[in-house]
């Protein structure tokens, strides 16, 4: 009898399932990782730093029977011991995987890419009229015009809210066209019309935070370390023939038959 996967009120079979990963791009992460699987079969989690995560305090003492704590912290959570195995203890060993593999790389990471983690503040209005555009930056510049003011009446995106304050950000989340100019740390200018897609702003750099290397961002660079060597490993599975296939299942009862014989 064969088996599918119900959801809602569809059912999809094996052949469905494979053209849904296929449509939902999704067949790559699942790609990932089952090769992941492969990778960190040899991580181990001690009951130690198992007993760590678990509890989120380095300070409580470990109990003498270790396995029947676990079973009852299982049962705490309303989960089975095969999804503790399978999902919980899992996403542990990959955890691990990360530090052991990325931990060394971030300082240098960090130094790479410090000037697109640094923090940004900024005045913000965004035209379509680029002869409007030049009058504001112009009221802006010489005039002496209240940017917020500006930015409610004129401003077509939702900064009109703010009177045109945008931030913190990270620098890297701007246009490279801001990006740029703001990199030259001149608080309190005034640049535009600048080209960004088909609208023309006018921004003033407010204040520039400059990143630190604290164990959040030491975390994402890890993370962002991982997902990119993941992203590669895939890459080089697809593009090797034939290690990638759709193909029928294998007859176990009679290929077992056949050896038998």
């Amino acid at each position: 009898m064969s088996t599918c996967l119900k959801i809602g009120n569809r059912l999809l079979s094996a052949d469905q399932l494979i053209s849904a990963l296929v449509q939902y791009k999704l067949l790559e992460p699942l790609v990932g990782q089952v090769l992941l699987d492969d990778i960190i079969r040899d991580v181990s989690i001690s009951q130690q730093e198992l007993f760590q995560a678990l509890v989120g305090n380095a300070d409580v003492a470990m109990p003498d029977n270790f396995e029947e704590f676990v079973q009852q912290w299982c049962q705490h959570k309303g989960i089975t011991s095969d999804y503790f195995n399978a999902v919980l203890l899992r996403g542990l060993r990959v955890d691990k995987f990360k530090h052991l593999q990325f931990a060394h790389q971030v300082e240098s990471e960090f130094l790479r890419s410090k000037s697109d983690l640094d923090q940004v503040e900024f005045s913000l209005i965004q035209l379509t009229d680029l002869p409007l555009a030049q009058e504001l930056y112009f009221q802006l510049r010489d005039d002496g015009a209240e940017f917020a003011q500006l930015a409610q009446r004129y401003s077509l995106g939702n900064e009109r809210q703010t009177g045109g304050w945008i931030g913190p950000l990270p620098m890297s989340s701007l246009p490279i066209e801001i990006a740029t100019l703001f990199r030259n740390e001149h608080v309190g200018a005034i640049y535009g019309p600048v080209p960004v897609a088909e609208t023309f702003w006018i921004v003033r750099l407010e204040k520039l935070t400059s990143a630190r290397l604290t164990e959040a961002t030491r975390t994402n660079l890890i993370n962002q370390l991982y997902d990119r060597w993941l992203q590669t490993q895939v890459r080089s599975l697809f593009a090797t023939p034939g290690t990638i296939a759709v193909q029928p299942e294998p007859n176990t009862s009679r290929d077992e038959a056949l050896i038998d014989g």
